[in-house]
């Protein structure tokens, strides 16, 4: 395993996925990561989420993906190691939490299916199966799955160790039209 994992990100389970020889990590984010991106500050996970108790590791990843209805065959990861600092009720994470690290994964990849400027959530569904738990590893996978126009869709799910499915979104993404300079 490479030496710059988090430590809190080398459990058996996590180690199994990010040894996959199809797993390509690209990203080790935390409070320090500038994201190099004008216009993107990522604010919110930068100065807020990254803390001891908020989000205390995280990893960003691409596999290939068995969703049959992916575009692409492939799809974004993140493994999250997340504290008792994201509570809504003592030890499971606030709903809020799940709903932002959803549309956050769907923008990831509309942003990355996109050509242009960032795509904007138009629409995000989120159906709630099971409380994540907190402090934990949680495990939240994105994919394209259509683009038509200026509109993108994207499925994301959340998940714990298991494969459990605690929260899945749906998202449309909306790219802004080009400005008409007169």
């Amino acid at each position: 395993m490479k030496s710059n994992i988090p430590t809190e990100l080398t459990t058996p389970w996590c180690r199994q996925i990010l040894e996959d020889p199809k797993t390509e990590i690209f990203d080790i984010p935390s409070a320090a990561t500038e994201t190099g991106i004008p216009d993107i500050s990522n604010s919110m996970f930068l100065r807020t989420l990254y803390k001891p108790d908020g989000i205390r590791a995280q990893i960003n990843f691409i596999r290939p993906t068995s969703q049959p209805e992916a575009v692409t065959g492939r799809e974004f990861c993140y493994l999250m190691y997340i504290g008792d600092g994201l509570d809504g009720k003592t030890g499971r994470a606030h709903g809020g939490f799940n709903a932002l690290v959803l549309d956050h994964m769907c923008g990831w990849v509309a942003a990355t299916a996109s050509s242009s400027r960032a795509p904007l959530t138009a629409s995000l569904t989120i159906d709630y199966k099971a409380p994540i738990q907190t402090p934990g590893i949680i495990f939240c996978r994105g994919w394209l799955l259509e683009m038509s126009g200026r509109k993108t869709w994207i499925q994301s799910v959340i998940e714990d160790e298991d494969g459990n499915v605690l929260a899945k979104g749906k998202a449309l993404f909306v790219t802004a039209r080009d400005e008409v300079k007169i």
